[in-house]
């Protein structure tokens, strides 16, 4: 995944429960590989906190029956973290990532 890659997903990740659950998924492994063991540390610990919040969130949304609706409760009690986590994340990847080869 490029550093754009990570980007465009960054940028909807909070859309929803879905598209975060979909974000979390698809970054979690975006350093493993690299050199700099203390940018993976720091990755790994960021993206911790992002799987804590989607792993309650989706929790809560299956727990509920899988609404479609759920825009009300993701607002309410899950974007904000959901958010810091994704910014936390873009912050990591702005300093530290080393495109692909």
């Amino acid at each position: 995944m490029s550093a754009g890659d990570f980007d465009r997903l960054a940028l909807n990740a909070t859309a929803d429960v879905v598209a975060f659950a979909r974000f979390v998924a698809q970054t979690e492994f975006l350093f493993d590989g690299a050199a700099d063991s203390d940018a993976l540390a720091q990755y790994r610990a960021v993206w911790f906190d992002a799987e804590i919040t989607n792993a309650l969130a989706l929790e809560r949304w299956d727990a509920q029956g899988r609404p479609a609706a759920w825009d009300a409760c993701w607002r309410a009690d899950f974007q904000h973290d959901a958010g810091q986590a994704v910014a936390a994340l873009q912050a990591v990847v702005a300093h530290h990532f080393n495109p692909a080869k």
